[in-house]
């Protein structure tokens, strides 16, 4: 069987609510607007092999290839093997940005559309690898969801936003960031996410102009405690540490 190639885009928060925490399950309730990069991506190269087990490679070396990768997860979560997979990785890690549940993601989708495994099913198993991994599923390019930012909740397909992804070299631990989080001032703008989404479903033309006073994320305060050099110079990725902007602004 030849190889073929699957594209796994990032993502961006464009609103971001951290609502409290399941103290039992150890994870924080989010609501959140997911918007897909799709000219933003990792590349897998994807080939069959006559192993019986799977193996991935990656040329970052801060990406593990053991069975702690999103990817093989994902096949092990299938039950397929004897896949080798060769992982160009553009998106940054540590940035916010989805890299690695969009590998799940994806590879998850796609194996879902060769054995017609219905999608709302493999969500809910797709949940265990992680919290973003179902956004990376949808068709859509923009999704509303709730949870622990795993339950989305309806999506749109909206026209390309001009996204400019911002590196600011700092490698920031998800662990670390919520850890950072006061969540005594978080939620204090879920009224825009709510009105945000009222207008998209009473049918709001979605673009730059429309999104820009809507978006917010939680995670700032304390990325920007700790790094004042990037205050104001655009908005956290997801819980940090890339930024983006509209491009033109």
């Amino acid at each position: 069987m030849k190889s073929f190639k699957i594209i796994s885009p990032a993502k961006i928060n464009l609103t971001l609510d951290v609502l409290g925490k399941d103290h039992q399950q150890g994870k924080h309730f989010l609501n959140t607007f997911f918007y897909r990069l799709d000219d933003f991506y990792d590349e897998m190269t994807v080939r069959k092999t006559n192993d019986s087990f799977n193996e991935l490679e990656c040329d970052h070396p801060d990406v593990p290839t053991d069975t702690t990768n999103t990817i093989l997860k994902a096949l092990e979560l299938l039950g397929e093997r004897g896949w080798h997979i060769q992982l160009k990785k553009n998106i940054p890690i540590g940035g916010g940005l989805g890299g690695g549940s969009s590998n799940a993601g994806v590879l998850l989708k796609y194996f879902a559309e060769q054995k017609g495994i219905p999608l709302d099913h493999l969500e809910k198993l797709a949940r265990s690898i992680g919290a973003d991994v179902p956004f990376f599923m949808q068709d859509n390019n923009l999704a509303y969801a709730e949870g622990f930012g795993d339950q989305i909740l309806q999506s749109w397909n909206i026209q390309k936003l001009e996204i400019e992804v911002i590196n600011t070299q700092v490698h920031v631990s998800t662990q670390q960031a919520y850890q950072d989080l006061d969540l005594n001032s978080c939620g204090k703008n879920i009224m825009k996410t709510e009105s945000l989404l009222q207008s998209i479903q009473n049918g709001a033309k979605v673009d730059r102009e429309f999104l820009q006073p809507y978006i917010h994320n939680d995670f700032e305060d304390s990325f920007f405690k700790k790094n004042p050099a990037f205050v104001q110079q655009g908005n956290l990725c997801g819980s940090g540490g890339m930024m983006w902007k509209f491009r033109g602004l």
